[in-house]
């Protein structure tokens, strides 16, 4: 039996992210990133409020496959929907324990080919990119061969509680719901698995990824490449992920 349950894994910012801060999305023909832990949360786990800290009972390291390594989930790379990568092991975790909630350790910076409707990628950006203002971002203009660039998820505060910073790939040094540090290499995601999933014995069960890409790449401040603007940062966005758990 498989079971999907849907996620916007890389969960770097959600939608009224990129409403309140009018960034222009774009498809990523090519999207590096890096997932270096997965773990899973046991019932009674909480996410909480913007600010406060999330409450992951009992965390269990579910890593597995392709964990650590740089995976292009791009469209130019993969057909939207299709799977990139085996990525955790959840047949790691206690049988009969029922598991609610999921952590996604990733790094911030990812390798982003691609263009919005104004602008295309033209160069690495820096970790000191912010949600709110032009600082080290990616280089970009507003037409010809989109460059492969070192994007990041930009800093932010107060954004969305299903997201933080960490200092290492251990989650030392988290941060509060909603803030990512511009000094942090790394960041969090926890979401809720929409159904709960517990191990029955005998059961060996492999989780899968499929992802798109289609609005996973921004420009900071819309429409600013095609008018000459100043501020033509260019940012990592989130891709659409579907979690798949084959074998139970």
């Amino acid at each position: 039996m498989i079971k999907k349950f849907k996620l916007l894994l890389i969960l770097i910012f959600i939608l009224n992210i990129n409403s309140v801060n009018a960034r222009e999305l774009g498809e990523a023909t090519e999207y590096k990133m890096t997932i270096h832990k997965l773990e899973l949360c046991k019932t009674g786990s909480t996410i909480g409020a913007m600010g406060a800290n999330w409450n992951c009972i009992d965390s269990a390291d579910v890593s597995g496959g392709s964990i650590g390594t740089a995976i292009d989930i791009g469209s130019a790379a993969i057909g939207v929907g299709q799977a990139a990568a085996t990525l955790g092991n959840f047949g790691k975790v206690k049988t009969g324990v029922t598991y609610t909630h999921i952590i996604t350790t990733l790094s911030r910076d990812i390798q982003i080919t691609g263009s919005t409707s104004s602008c295309v990628t033209n160069g690495d950006g820096s970790k000191e990119t912010n949600i709110s203002n032009a600082r080290g971002g990616g280089d970009s203009k507003a037409s010809g061969t989109p460059v492969s660039s070192k994007l990041w998820v930009p800093a932010m505060t107060g954004q969305d509680a299903s997201v933080r910073s960490v200092s290492d790939t251990t989650g030392s040094n988290a941060q509060v719901n909603g803030t990512i540090l511009d000094s942090h290499l790394f960041f969090q995601s926890i979401m809720t698995l929409s159904k709960p999933y517990t191990l029955k014995p005998g059961q060996i069960p492999t989780v899968t990824m499929a992802f798109d890409t289609q609005s996973a790449l921004a420009a900071r401040s819309e429409g600013n490449c095609a008018n000459g603007g100043s501020d033509t940062e260019m940012q990592a966005a989130a891709p659409t992920a579907t979690l798949t758990i084959q074998g139970q």
